[in-house]
């Protein structure tokens, strides 16, 4: 499946939800929950404010609704409006960790039962490398999880370049710059990922992993990355990566969980 082939709402959906058909809004709302609790599931991955953080992005879409000037471009006007809100929601996050105690930012470390990684695993019976993408995902610093988030919806087939491009404000040249860049990030995560899975089969990889507190990061990620370049057992363990458009392409959208269901009007 080609990135976008999974069409967005009906036009005219749009059209008789922004003139006030509570019931076409209803649809419309319905139609477009999954695609935004994927996209702030997985940028805000693993806290426990991913569901008031699509809650405030359907009720910013149900009341600028009357605003959209074009009914066709209802998903990219979504999007932009979802990624604004991950993003105000992680500018709010690392200021609350200048006015904490330590105790108190205890409550901004990620829940691992809501662990956006593991829930794609496990819902989607992701195996393999598809399993290790997914875990990857952890390994990425926050801007690149916002990005990765529209990207992955790209390659399963959810949204097109033009809406990952308008949605973070940049041109299509320039968006398809940093989705590269965040693309080798990704490949190195993976790396790092699988090199983990065989830590037992080299001294030094073992050393290093004694010092780290077993939670990703992009610092770690970096010093995993660095060892495994300058290892030959490990850059063998971590090679023979499949390309990931191959592995994503046509994967379905994380199913909404059931108190995720409204009401937003």
């Amino acid at each position: 499946m080609r990135a976008g082939d999974r069409v967005g709402p009906d036009p005219a959906l749009v059209a008789a939800a922004r003139a006030g058909d509570q019931q076409a809004l209803d649809q419309l709302v319905a139609q477009c929950l999954p695609l935004v609790y994927n996209i702030v599931g997985r940028a805000l991955d693993g806290h426990d404010d991913v569901d008031d953080v699509v809650q405030e992005t359907l009720l910013r879409v149900v009341r600028g609704l009357d605003g959209l000037r074009d009914p066709a471009a209802f998903r990219s006007w979504l999007v932009a409006i979802a990624v604004r809100q991950v993003r105000e929601r992680e500018q709010a996050r690392k200021a609350s960790w200048h006015h904490r105690t330590a105790l108190d930012a205890a409550e901004l470390i990620p829940d691992p039962a809501s662990d956006f990684a593991a829930l794609t695993i496990l819902r989607l019976g992701l195996t393999d490398q598809r399993r290790e993408i997914a875990e990857a995902t952890r390994w990425l610093d926050g801007d690149d999880r916002t990005l990765l988030a529209l990207w992955w919806l790209e390659e399963t087939g959810d949204l097109g370049r033009s809406e990952l491009a308008d949605a973070l404000g940049l041109s299509r040249q320039h968006a398809a710059v940093k989705v590269q860049r965040m693309k080798e990030q990704l490949d190195t995560a993976r790396g790092v990922v699988r090199a983990l899975g065989a830590a037992g089969d080299c001294d030094g990889l073992r050393h290093l992993t004694a010092g780290w507190d077993g939670v990703p990061s992009a610092l770690w990620r970096k010093r995993f990355a660095r060892h495994i370049r300058g290892c030959t057992g490990c850059t063998a363990r971590a090679g023979s990566l499949l390309p990931m458009d191959r592995l994503l392409s046509g994967l379905p959208l994380l199913p909404v969980p059931v108190w995720l269901g409204g009401p937003f009007a």
